[in-house]
């Protein structure tokens, strides 16, 4: 018996428990590329690298993993500012 969309709460997600397998194998196929990439960049060099760092392997990966990192430390902490607000704020009476 399956459940309605009526039946699933917004605030909880429905159960994925069946696809639990495939997406385990999914994220397994996924870094098991990305690492290949990687390690095929010590092999497969740029001709002419434009800068010094560029001719580190894996120099692109780890750059874009420290931007997006960078990136969502930067957004979380940006919105605690400026969007956060003061524990009793809904409470006081204007």
């Amino acid at each position: 018996m399956t459940k309605s969309q009526s039946d699933v709460s917004p605030t909880k997600l429905p159960d994925t428990g069946a696809r639990a397998p495939l997406v385990k194998k999914l994220r397994l196929l996924f870094f098991a590329s990305l690492g290949l990439l990687v390690a095929l960049n010590v092999f497969i060099r740029p001709h002419h690298p434009h800068f010094g760092l560029e001719t580190i392997p894996g120099f692109w990966a780890l750059f874009g993993v420290a931007g997006a990192i960078l990136l969502a430390r930067g957004a979380k902490g940006l919105a605690h500012t400026v969007l956060g607000k003061d524990e009793d704020y809904y409470d006081k009476n204007n």
